[in-house]
């Protein structure tokens, strides 16, 4: 991997309030993902489909950020990263606005591929910080950042409720647009310019990804893990409509939006993931994590019929995920400093194609067997991200690998 792009950015103080700035900027364009997901029936009576096909927009951005990633988020190794972003962002902030004034299905399909596909300016802004903060510093910089990122999430669910339920679902994607579209301008007054040396033609930049993938398992492993880890997520979330909105609940948009925020308990565990990390702690905060993803399904199990104990299983399995993915990304970003954007690529490819694949397989056996058919596969799917965990775990910890260590 000797051919890579070296960048030359020097480390710099990145004070409390460019970090809080940074982190708002993930939540933001992360969470316009998420609009759509207590919408659902709102969408669906609008524009005179059944419900099944509106939700199908769930899956659809989940795909085209997997999408955006694998071929985007590269291309922050061959760009100068503050411009990269801040273009990504306008084009985001422009397809949040187009949806806004979708007349049918199929505009809101095509748009929703556009906005998220754009929207992974955050998978470029997370790695870009990271190495401008200083070694000591990164993880507690990744973890504000992924903080500001999980937050943004949760509070799309609630404010997406909201203004559906007072105004009109319309008024989401607008406000959204224009938000985003502010927030690329600070962004471009905010961050330095990341002067590099390039040494990689394009396809040079996307060949290497195979390389990577090839020449490092340990990548992949952690990307099956945190993409597994997503997708029971993304299942969790992509039935909350439908659990929520029938009986017993008969919850409106705002409610069910309002319901989602109990996750963000898990925001506490970006910074506690960490300043373990920072510590050399990684073992056990992926012992914590995984064995939180796994517990949730034991008051999950009950979610329609106790509402305490649905709430707590959406908190533990946030928490669980929020550790695990700040965790993930602390680890792979330790294989090449040169090639952290196309590592993160990788990553988080896997990450929301998991994801994709859970919303995918929610919205199915929600159809077709209901609700204790999904939690049992959202177990099976801890479980196997468990196993895998502890297995790399077991090869990093080989005489030839010393990535534990710092």
């Amino acid at each position: 991997m000797s051919n890579m792009i070296q960048s030359s950015t020097e480390h710099m103080d990145m004070s409390k309030s460019l970090v809080f700035i940074l982190a708002m900027t993930c939540g933001i364009c992360a969470g316009s993902n998420y609009y759509n997901q207590p919408l659902i029936y709102s969408i669906a009576h609008a524009l005179g489909v059944n419900p099944d096909q509106a939700a199908l927009v769930i899956v659809i951005g989940q795909l085209s950020y997997a999408l955006g990633l694998f071929v985007l988020v590269p291309m922050g190794d061959f760009f100068e990263k503050r411009s990269y972003i801040v273009v990504l962002m306008i084009c985001t902030g422009l397809a949040q606005m187009g949806l806004s004034f979708s007349p049918n299905l199929t505009t809101l399909y095509s748009l929703t591929f556009l906005s998220t596909f754009f929207s992974v300016s955050t998978q470029v802004l997370v790695p870009f910080a990271a190495g401008l903060a200083t070694p000591q510093k990164s993880p507690q910089v990744v973890g504000t950042l992924m903080s500001g990122l999980f937050m943004g999430i949760l509070l799309a669910r609630s404010i997406a409720g909201l203004i559906s339920t007072i105004w009109t679902w319309h008024a989401v994607y607008l406000l959204s647009g224009f938000i985003i579209l502010l927030f690329a301008s600070i962004v471009w007054f905010k961050l330095p310019v990341a002067k590099k040396t390039v040494k990689l033609k394009v396809w040079q930049i996307y060949a290497s990804l195979f390389t990577l993938a090839v020449h490092e398992p340990h990548l992949i492993r952690r990307g099956l893990v945190g993409g597994i880890g997503f997708g029971i997520l993304a299942l969790i979330f992509t039935t909350m409509t439908f659990l929520l909105a029938n009986a017993p609940y008969h919850f409106n948009d705002f409610q069910i939006g309002l319901f989602g925020i109990v996750g963000l308990a898990g925001v506490f565990a970006t910074p506690w993931a960490g300043k373990k990390i920072a510590h050399q702690q990684e073992n056990i905060t992926a012992l914590i994590s995984l064995s939180l993803l796994i517990l949730a399904w034991i008051p999950l199990f009950f979610a329609q019929k106790f509402l305490i104990l649905y709430a707590v299983g959406v908190i533990l399995a946030y928490f669980g995920l929020s550790a695990l993915h700040v965790l993930n990304q602390n680890l792979v970003y330790r294989i090449s400093a040169q090639a952290r954007s196309r590592i993160n690529s990788i990553y988080m490819t896997l990450y929301f194609g998991g994801a994709a694949l859970g919303s995918f397989i929610a919205v199915y056996t929600w159809k077709h067997s209901g609700w204790i058919a999904c939690a049992s596969i959202g177990l099976g799917m801890a479980i196997i991200s468990f196993v895998i965990d502890r297995y790399d775990f077991y090869k990093m910890r080989q005489p030839h690998d010393r990535r534990l260590s710092h």
